[in-house]
C-alpha cells in the first residue's frame, strides 16, 4: 500500500460506521496541467494556463451529501473561476477534456455548474450537493444558496463529481463531506499539522468555553449591576398561541422577525430595571428595525412546559424578569406582521432544466444586498429563505413536522375495503374517533394481515392513485395534471378532501400526488414561472389548444388583428385587455401566450386551488410548510421519478444466508444467480411473458412502489424456503418485515421469472400467497 494511503485508514479507524468513506482526488483522472499533493487532497492547476484543470473525485457520492471544499490559491492572470459538476458516466482515464464547459455541459449524461466569481475568493470554503428534487445547491459558508436544476441525471445511478480549476482559480482543497450525521472528513496532510477533526474539536470547545465565560460574565453582572440581557423573540401574528417550530424560527429571524440582529452598540448593552415602560419599547423597536413595532404596538409573553405562549402581566421590569425566569422572552405583536418581500424571494423557475433562472425583481435592497443581486452572476438565483447553513431537504423537513404534531403513542383504526377504497378513506376522516395525528392501523376486509407497517405502505400507495383518478378533481396527462373546474365537485368540497388526504398520506410516510404540471406547482407556490415556453399540447382542453396555438402562429400584423377578431374578448377574459390598444404589437405575442396559459392552469381554477391547500394546512400547515420548501418538495408533488436502475433495486436488499459450506447455502447461491438473471431480464427487457416492472416487485415485498421519503423504517431482506416434495409453493413476501422468499431449488431464471409473475399477479390481496 502506498504510504499516501494511510492516513486515510487511520481515518476509518476513527470515524467508524459514522465514516461515508475516504473522501480525496482520483490521481488517475486528473487533466494535464493538476498536480495533487497532501495525501491527494489538494489540487493545483498550473497557472500559467487557465485550462486543463479537470479532476475527478476517488469514489462517487450519494443524494444529499454535501461536499465541501476551500479554495487555497487563485490568479489575476485568467478570467473566469471555479465550476463544479456531477455525472453518471464513469470517468475513463484517457478522456479527460481540457475544459468542463462546454465539452462536458453539452455532454448527454453530465452537469456542470460554473461558482460565482464572487465567491472563488482565496480562504473560501464552499460546500455543494444534488438534492432529491435534482437541484444542485452551491453555499458559501454562512451564506445564501445558489440553485441549477440538473437534467440527464439519474439520481438512482450512481453520481460522480469532478471539479474544474478553471479561470483565476488554481487550487482546491477537499475538507469532506457530510450526509445528515455522517461525514467523510479527510485528516490533514501527510506533510504535517493539526488533524482537521482535532481543529474541528479543539474550536467547538473553545467556542463552548466563550460561551460559559459569556454565562459566568453575565451572571456576575447581574449580580451586582441593574442590567439585564433577556434572550428576545418576535412572532409573525397577534394570536400565535404556540412556540414557533424550528423551521419557523429560522425562517422568521431570516425574514428580520425572530432573534434580533445584534448591532455592536447593543453587544454590551442590555435592558436596564430602572427604565421607565417608553424606554423599553424604544429599545425593542431598535432591535428589529425592519418591522414597524412602535406603531402596531406588543406585549409580553412567555412559553410553558408544553409551548404554549402565556402573556405576561407584570408590571415592572423586575417582576418581568422574575417571572420569566431563564425563559425566552416572547414579542406578540398588535397585529400580524406582513414578512418582508425580499427575504422570501426565491427561484423563478425550475422548467428550465440547462439555466439558471433569474429571480422576479425583488423590492430595494441594501447596498450590499444590491451589490449581489447585480453582480456579473446575475444568472445564478439565491434563495435567501432557503440560506440556513443546515440544509432541510424533504426528509429533514418532514422529520421535524412529524416530531411537531404526530402522536407517538396514539393510533387510530382505518377499516379499508379494497373495492371501495377512497369511499373507506372518505368515512375514515369522517370518524368521530379520527385524528390525523395518530398512527393509521390499517386492515383490510378480508385479509388476514396485522398493520406493523406494510398495509399502510400500500393502503396510501394506491390511495394516491385513486386521489388522482377517481375524485374527478384533476385533468391532463399524467405528470401534467391540472384542477378541473367544477362547481359541483367545490360544493361537495372534494377539492378540500383530496388536500386531507395527500397531508395525511406525507405526514404519515406515504408518497404524495406526484402528478402536478411544474408549473402549475410553482404558480400554486407564489412563485413566478416563464410561461412561453409552455408546451400547448399539455392543456386537456381541444378548443383551448386550438386558441393556443392561434396565439404562436401569429407572425404578421395581419395574424394579429385576425386574432384580435377571432379570439380578442376570449383574451380579455384572460386578463388581458391589452389585447385591443392600438399600440399592440406582434412583439406581444409572447405576454398574451403567457397570459392566457396562467388563466387557464392557474387563475380561472383559484378557487378551486384554495380549497385545496386549505385542506392541505388542515392537517398541521402542512401547505405553509411546503410553500416555505417549494422546491425540496417538487418530488412530493410533481413527477420527477427515475425508474427504478437494477443497481438501485439490487442495493436495498440485504441477503439472510444458511451457514456457509452447507447443501441449503449452496442451493440459497444458485437461486439468488437465477434472481440476478431475472432482474436483468426485467431490466433489459427481455421477459418471456407479461412484463415485470421493479416497481411490482418493491411493491410485492413493502407495500410501497419506490423508496418512501424517509426511508425504510429497516432494510429490506431476501430470504429463502425449502419447497414442498408435492406442489408448488410460490414466491411469497411479508410486507411489515420486507421480506422476500425464494426457493431453494429452482430449474432455471425462466422458472423463477414465472413464478415471481404469477405470485405477484395474482396475490393482490394481503394473507394470500
Amino acid at each position: 500500500m502506498r504510504h499516501e494511503d494511510k492516513p486515510t485508514m487511520r481515518h476509518d479507524r476513527m470515524c467508524g460506521s459514522r465514516c461515508l468513506g475516504p473522501m480525496t482526488f482520483n490521481l488517475d483522472m486528473t487533466g494535464q496541467y493538476v498536480s495533487l499533493s497532501q495525501g491527494r487532497r489538494l489540487a493545483s492547476r498550473d497557472s500559467s494556463t487557465f485550462l486543463n484543470g479537470l479532476v475527478f473525485l476517488s469514489r462517487t457520492v450519494k443524494v444529499d451529501e454535501k461536499l465541501c471544499v476551500c479554495i487555497e490559491d487563485c490568479t489575476s492572470s485568467w478570467d473566469g473561476a471555479l465550476r463544479v459538476g456531477f455525472t453518471n458516466i464513469c470517468p475513463q482515464r484517457n478522456n479527460i477534456p481540457p475544459a468542463s464547459i462546454p465539452d462536458l455541459r453539452d455532454a448527454q449524461g453530465y452537469c456542470v455548474v460554473p461558482v460565482p466569481e464572487d465567491l472563488c475568493r482565496r480562504g473560501v470554503e464552499l460546500q455543494f450537493w444534488m438534492n432529491y428534487a435534482g437541484m444542485v445547491i452551491i453555499q458559501e459558508k454562512g451564506g445564501e444558496k445558489y440553485y441549477l436544476k440538473t437534467k440527464g441525471l439519474n439520481l438512482n445511478h450512481p453520481l460522480w463529481v469532478f471539479i474544474d480549476l478553471y479561470g483565476s482559480t488554481s487550487a482546491v482543497r477537499l475538507l469532506g463531506s457530510r450526509r445528515g450525521s455522517r461525514t467523510s472528513c479527510p485528516v490533514c496532510p501527510v506533510d504535517g499539522g493539526i488533524d482537521w477533526l482535532t481543529r474541528q474539536f479543539e474550536r467547538q470547545m473553545s467556542e463552548e468555553e466563550q460561551s460559559d465565560n459569556h454565562k459566568t460574565d453575565t451572571r456576575m453582572v447581574q449580580k451586582t449591576s441593574s442590567n439585564w440581557k433577556p434572550s428576545l423573540f418576535l412572532v409573525q401574528f397577534a394570536n400565535q398561541t404556540t412556540i414557533p417550530s424550528i423551521i419557523e424560527r429560522s425562517d422568521l429571524t431570516r425574514a428580520g422577525l425572530g432573534i434580533p440582529v445584534q448591532r455592536r452598540s447593543q453587544e454590551s448593552r442590555g435592558v436596564d430595571l430602572t427604565w421607565t415602560w417608553r424606554e423599553l419599547n424604544c429599545f425593542i423597536c431598535s432591535r428589529y428595525p425592519l418591522v414597524n413595532l412602535d406603531s402596531i404596538g406588543f406585549h409580553f409573553a412567555k412559553a410553558d412546559k408544553r409551548g404554549r405562549l402565556c402573556r405576561l402581566h407584570a408590571d415592572t421590569l423586575k417582576k418581568i424578569k422574575k417571572e420569566l425566569g431563564d425563559s425566552e422572552l416572547y414579542i406578540i405583536p398588535g397585529t400580524d406582521i406582513v414578512l418582508n418581500e425580499m427575504t422570501a424571494h426565491t427561484l423563478s423557475s425550475v422548467v428550465n432544466p440547462n439555466a439558471f433562472c433569474p429571480s422576479r425583481s425583488p423590492p430595494p435592497a441594501p447596498a450590499q444586498q444590491r451589490e449581489r443581486l447585480t453582480s456579473t452572476n446575475s444568472y445564478l438565483s439565491d434563495s435567501s429563505r432557503n440560506s440556513s447553513m443546515e440544509e432541510m431537504d424533504v426528509s429533514s423537513l418532514l422529520r421535524e413536522f412529524q416530531h411537531t404534531h404526530l402522536s407517538a403513542n396514539g393510533q387510530v383504526s382505518v377499516l379499508v375495503s379494497r373495492k371501495k377504497l377512497l369511499q373507506s378513506a372518505k368515512d375514515a376522516l369522517s370518524n368521530c374517533n379520527f385524528s390525523w395525528t395518530k398512527i393509521p392501523l390499517v386492515t383490510f376486509v378480508g385479509e388476514q394481515a396485522l398493520d406493523c407497517g406494510g398495509p399502510r405502505r400500500e393502503f396510501f400507495r394506491i390511495l394516491m392513485m385513486e386521489v388522482q383518478s377517481s375524485l374527478g378533481i384533476f385533468e391532463g396527462p399524467s405528470g401534467h395534471l391540472f384542477f378541473t373546474y367544477d362547481q359541483m365537485s367545490l360544493e361537495e368540497h372534494k377539492y378540500e378532501l383530496a388536500g386531507k388526504l395527500i397531508a395525511w398520506s406525507v405526514a404519515h410516510g406515504g408518497p404524495g400526488l406526484k402528478a402536478f404540471d411544474p408549473c402549475l406547482y410553482q404558480l400554486m407556490c407564489t412563485q413566478e414561472c416563464q410561461l412561453v415556453d409552455f408546451d400547448w399540447h399539455l392543456i386537456p382542453d381541444d378548443d383551448i389548444q386550438d386558441k393556443l396555438k392561434k396565439i404562436l402562429s401569429c407572425k404578421t400584423t395581419k395574424d394579429l388583428h385576425r386574432l384580435q377578431r377571432e379570439h380578442g374578448d376570449w383574451i380579455c377574459d384572460c386578463g388581458f385587455p391589452g389585447i385591443y390598444r392600438p399600440e399592440i404589437s406582434i412583439q406581444d405575442v409572447p405576454k398574451i401566450y403567457s397570459y392566457a396559459v396562467r388563466h387557464y392552469i392557474y387563475l380561472r381554477t383559484s378557487n378551486m386551488i384554495h380549497q385545496f391547500t386549505k385542506g392541505l394546512n388542515a392537517y398541521g400547515q402542512f401547505w405553509d410548510m411546503v410553500r416555505t420548501h417549494w422546491v425540496e418538495f417538487l418530488p412530493i408533488f410533481t413527477n420527477m421519478h427515475e425508474p427504478i436502475s437494477r443497481s438501485t433495486f439490487t442495493a436495498l436488499f440485504q441477503i439472510h444466508w444458511s451457514k456457509a459450506g452447507t447443501k441449503k447455502r449452496a442451493a440459497e447461491e444458485e437461486t439468488l444467480h437465477y434472481w440476478e438473471l431475472v432482474l436483468q431480464m426485467i431490466e433489459n427487457k427481455k421477459a418471456p411473458q407479461n412484463e415485470l416492472h421493479f416497481e411490482e416487485i418493491l411493491a410485492f415485498i413493502t407495500g410501497a412502489d419506490e423508496v418512501p421519503p424517509l426511508g425504510f423504517s429497516q432494510k429490506p431482506s431476501i430470504h429463502f424456503y425449502q419447497p414442498e416434495e408435492r406442489g408448488c409453493r410460490l414466491p411469497y413476501a411479508n410486507t411489515c418485515m420486507m421480506r422476500l422468499f425464494l426457493p431453494r431449488v429452482v430449474k432455471d431464471k425462466v422458472e423463477l421469472y414465472r413464478m415471481l409473475l404469477r405470485a405477484i399477479r395474482d396475490s393482490a390481496e394481503f394473507g394470500r400467497t
